[in-house]
């Protein structure tokens, strides 16, 4: 078989072009990695079908879907994979109470956010929305509230509710039940358009896999993958320079690609491009913002093709985005800020160390806010006695002065008495800090308002 590298190509330009292809199909690798878990893969908690909703009765929990990083405790999840190479879909949000916080996001192929909505921009009524693929021109139907088109045909769907006390499982569990998604011409009464071909979703090659089962391929194979993952999205006219220079080095949506065709010096040569874009993630995943008293909360990662496409540094943030915290919603709806250090610059470690925060006013936002503790190394939940993992304005119990504010205690042990309700337990180890600001206030978009630091005190 003869090469796909073009033979005008040097080295050097091979190199820089994989790397270039690296980057940009990294956040879509991780992707599929998730999705063919929780589509083709043994039945777990975050097992996912096609066209239908899965909802996540219980919040997660060190037992409970422990698998995604930073995974939340603050609401209840329904999700879906939906493939619209068929038709559109209509999506049916039910009304809520006018104080619940909830939403709908939507990321496609690329993994990142074309549509959120909810309480922060739509309210809390009833909505219908219709869920297209690349290119669907069609009307906007009857009974339809906005017409969404994503830049790809496999799509990943969320909702978020927020869960206001112990008791309010049953109040919710009856609000996603009324969620709903309906094909098109179903929910027009009309026959349904032909099925197209089933697209094959091969297993992730365990030689892919890194870390923690992130399917990331930094072998010249991942061409091959891209390719393939590229007939489940449209090149946007905005990127067809790009995909003409990727196309040199065999990157072709739906092309073949054989590495056994390569030459010693072109598989060399891609392999040195992979290892660059490989460098330059880990590099800015190291140094992901400025940290401020010891938070770190970089605004840049999440959005839509606005804030993650046009030139080496947006594909980089996409990329470390996936890796980071893959689909989460835009800074606009939450920001989350991420604590590993303490007032001093150490590294925070409830082994024999306590911790304090004293907030003067709560954090400026009109959803909600939380205050989660994760592993440092893998960012997942550590089981406690306790059976608490963090503490957010719902709690109650947390002692309050005139301006709402507060301090949270952070410790392995049980505290003094009369903190109980400040007390967030810590595991006997490296941890790290995850808050979740729901609805942020200007000063904290603007990155005017400066978090207070974890300060060392006596246990």
């Amino acid at each position: 078989m003869t090469s796909p590298i073009d033979p005008a190509l040097s080295a050097d330009e091979i190199s820089a072009i994989a790397r270039e292809a690296y980057v940009y199909a990294f956040p879509m690798m991780i992707a599929y990695g998730f999705f063919h878990r929780q589509t083709c893969g043994p039945d777990t908690p975050e097992k996912q079908a096609i066209g239908r909703f899965t909802h996540f009765r219980t919040l997660g929990s060190p037992t409970f879907n422990n698998v995604i990083p930073w995974i939340n405790t603050d609401t209840l999840y329904s999700a879906a994979w939906l493939d619209l190479r068929r038709e559109p879909v209509v999506l049916s949000v039910p009304a809520f109470e006018a104080h619940r916080f909830q939403n709908v996001q939507a990321a496609d192929w690329y993994t990142m956010n074309f549509f959120t909505r909810g309480t922060r921009d739509v309210g809390n009524g009833a909505r219908t929305y219709l869920l297209a693929g690349p290119g669907w021109s069609g009307p906007r139907p009857r009974g339809v509230d906005e017409v969404v088109v994503a830049d790809s045909w496999i799509i990943k769907l969320f909702t978020r509710i927020i869960v206001e006390g112990p008791d309010d499982g049953p109040a919710i569990h009856a609000l996603q039940d009324q969620y709903g998604l309906t094909p098109l011409s179903q929910f027009l009464g009309q026959p349904a358009p032909p099925a197209p071909s089933e697209p094959e979703f091969p297993a992730p090659p365990a030689s892919g896999l890194r870390g923690r089962g992130f399917f990331e391929q930094p072998t010249p194979e991942f061409i091959a993958t891209f390719n393939q993952l590229m007939t489940q999205a449209a090149v946007h006219p905005d990127e067809a320079a790009l995909f003409e220079r990727f196309a040199r080095i065999g990157a072709v949506p739906g092309g073949a690609f054989d590495v056994a065709a390569l030459t010693a010096e072109q598989a060399a040569a891609i392999q040195t491009g992979i290892d660059a874009g490989l460098a330059q993630i880990e590099h800015r995943l190291a140094n992901l913002d400025t940290p401020v008293n010891g938070w770190v909360y970089p605004m840049d990662l999440r959005g839509g093709r606005d804030r993650l496409t046009g030139g080496d540094a947006a594909y980089l943030a996409r990329a470390v985005a996936a890796r980071y915290a893959i689909w989460g919603p835009g800074a606009e709806e939450v920001v989350y800020m991420v604590a590993e250090v303490d007032a001093a610059g150490a590294p925070l470690d409830g082994t024999t160390a306590a911790y304090e925060i004293r907030f003067d006013q709560a954090p400026p936002v009109d959803g909600f806010w939380s205050y989660t503790i994760y592993d440092a190394a893998s960012r997942l939940l550590v089981p406690h006695p306790s059976g608490r993992y963090k503490r957010g304005d719902r709690d109650a119990d947390i002692r309050r002065n005139a301006d709402g504010g507060f301090s949270l205690l952070l410790q392995n042990a049980p505290p003094p008495a009369g903190r109980e309700g400040d007390w967030l337990p810590v595991p006997a180890g490296r941890f790290q800090v995850v808050g979740r600001l729901y609805g942020p206030h200007a000063p904290l978009l603007s990155r005017a308002y400066a978090p207070p630091p974890l300060v060392r005190v006596a246990p």
